[in-house]
């Protein structure tokens, strides 16, 4: 009688990881219009915001 255990033996290729964690992010440019009308915090939120991605996606 012979054992058929081949068809799990196979060895199947290293998997391939892709990062995108960066792909929807992007730095938020402002026109002077926008730094105009915008208020304090927006700003700082902005620039917060442009600062982690030049620093965690270059």
């Amino acid at each position: 009688m012979t054992m058929l255990i081949g068809s799990c033996a196979k060895s199947l290729p290293a998997p391939v990881v892709v990062d995108t964690a960066c792909s929807w992010v992007r730095i938020i440019y402002l026109t002077d219009h926008d730094i105009d009308v915008l208020d304090k915090q927006t700003k700082r939120d902005i620039l917060a915001h442009n600062k982690a991605v030049q620093a965690n996606c270059p």
